[in-house]
């Protein structure tokens, strides 16, 4: 696709209007790299802009938004970080891969990001507390939902005796997750068959080994792997009968079973606070990145009904979305 095409269809996507800039009254530019694509990424980006809105910014007004990306391609978001840095925007927000891209073309234009995984541990800032560099956001990986999410399965199949991790390894702060997964897993007295996944070949590959393993249900870590193939997982385990436990709400909206984890929508409106605080002159380095404070839990009823799995009361009652 070429760059003028994606460009105008992504524009159009957010609403996104490049209007002429005041010469009397510069007005800041926020650039948007955005690492795949597809109904979930838009409606995150519409949040976020309803939160710069709701923080007194109109785009074309006291603001420019500029968005690019939407293609699953690390060479072309390679590529488009590059020209991105090159037009010196004022800030850059960034998610997944996105953020290394950015990260290695600029040390000094500020990035505010929404990351899956561990920042310290992907070596992308010193702590939490004090980023120490040009970037800070919201670090969605929290370890004290992983037990969870093993808790909320059990709950669901009160038998339930063995469970499949489907993880990327290489995904930053992994190992952690997985640690806590299994000690959770051991304290119901649930065995775990862990199966790593560096491609999504090897994922597709990785199903079926799973269930091949006894398991029960399928545990999936948030990461882009697992993430790019939420209809794949929900269509094989309908066809096998196996549930599905994951972190992130858009895994039970293709059809998975359950999710628990943080609220992606609040969390994408809260990236509006930092832009607000980078563009009124905080530095990076010193603005702390925060966990998420919204948590959700989603259960897909209808994929309950097709597996023959009756949610308990105490499930419902807690969840803050059900999928009919």
């Amino acid at each position: 696709m070429k760059r003028r095409t994606l460009l105008t269809g992504m524009c159009a996507l957010v609403g996104t209007r490049v209007l002429p800039v005041n010469a009397q009254a510069r007005v800041p530019r926020v650039a948007f790299l955005i690492y795949g694509r597809g109904a979930a990424n838009e409606s995150r980006i519409r949040t976020f802009r309803d939160g710069l809105k709701a923080l007194g910014y109109v785009d074309g007004r006291n603001v420019l938004v500029d968005l690019r990306g939407g293609q699953l391609s690390s060479e072309v978001t390679d590529r488009l970080a590059t020209e991105l840095v090159a037009s010196k925007p004022d800030v850059i927000v960034a998610q997944g891969y996105a953020i290394r891209a950015a990260v290695a073309r600029t040390k000094s234009i500020p990035i505010v990001c929404v990351f899956s995984g561990d920042l310290v541990e992907a070596g992308l800032v010193k702590s939490l507390a004090r980023p120490g560099g040009n970037l800070t956001g919201i670090q969605l990986m929290a370890l004290d939902l992983v037990g969870k999410r093993i808790e909320l399965v059990k709950e669901l199949l009160p038998k339930l005796a063995r469970i499949a991790v489907i993880a990327d390894p290489q995904h930053a702060g992994e190992h952690l997750e997985r640690d806590v997964s299994l000690k959770a897993a051991a304290r119901l007295g649930i065995q775990v068959s862990y199966h790593p996944v560096k491609s999504f070949e090897e994922y597709a590959a990785a199903l079926p080994a799973a269930r091949a393993s006894g398991a029960e249900a399928l545990v999936l870590f948030p990461d882009t792997i697992t993430n790019n193939r939420t209809e794949l997982t929900a269509a094989f385990a309908l066809k096998h009968r196996l549930a599905t436990v994951a972190g992130w709400d858009n895994y039970a909206d293709a059809g998975q079973l359950i999710s628990y984890g943080p609220n992606l929508r609040a969390t994408w409106g809260r990236l509006a606070y930092y832009v607000d605080r980078v563009l009124k002159g905080a530095d990076p380095a010193t603005l702390p990145v925060e966990l998420p404070a919204v948590f959700e839990l989603v259960v897909n009823l209808g994929t309950a009904r097709a597996l023959g799995v009756t949610v308990p009361p105490s499930i419902l009652l807690r969840a803050d979305r059900v999928i009919e």
